[in-house]
């Protein structure tokens, strides 16, 4: 039954690309513009790559992890979803320019969360309640950070 779980573990390539191209194309500059003054916050860099470390982190353990516990896993891929849509796609369209990562956002963020998808229902680990909770923890996953980052600069 687990012959496609191997696929979660491409996951921890697209994200360290995501990473790299987000860095060079300057998302710390575009986040503190953009994002930043609505929220009273200023990223860092460290900011910036404390978070890829702790999403790579998520991604070995979900890719560990493999369908023992499909929704955790699978919420990876739906933070792939989520980070292309709602953070890469939709801010271009609204902007003047590409945000910072569209490329590989779009051409693989969403390319491997479906292959990863695909693998979970080729193995008989995908139904509704599963998709449902791994979009819940990716989403969660992906907005945390700014979430701990309001946080912190309301109580100080």
């Amino acid at each position: 039954m687990d012959t496609h779980s191997w696929v979660l573990w491409v996951g921890i390539i697209a994200i360290g690309l995501h990473v790299m191209e987000e860095y060079a194309e300057g998302w710390l500059a575009w986040a503190n513009q953009q994002v930043g003054p609505r929220f009273g916050i200023t990223f860092t860099r460290t900011d910036f790559f404390f978070t890829a470390f702790l999403l790579i982190f998520y991604a070995l353990a979900g890719a560990a992890i493999g369908w023992w516990a499909p929704a955790v896993s699978l919420a990876i891929p739906a933070l792939f979803i989520v980070n292309a849509v709602f953070l890469h796609m939709l801010p271009s369209l609204r902007g003047d320019r590409l945000t910072p990562g569209t490329p590989t956002a779009v051409f693989i963020y969403l390319p491997v969360a479906a292959w990863m998808f695909w693998a979970a229902a080729e193995d008989g680990v995908l139904n509704t309640g599963t998709i449902v909770l791994a979009f819940v923890l990716g989403t969660a996953l992906m907005y945390y950070p700014l979430a701990i980052a309001v946080l912190a600069k309301k109580i100080g």
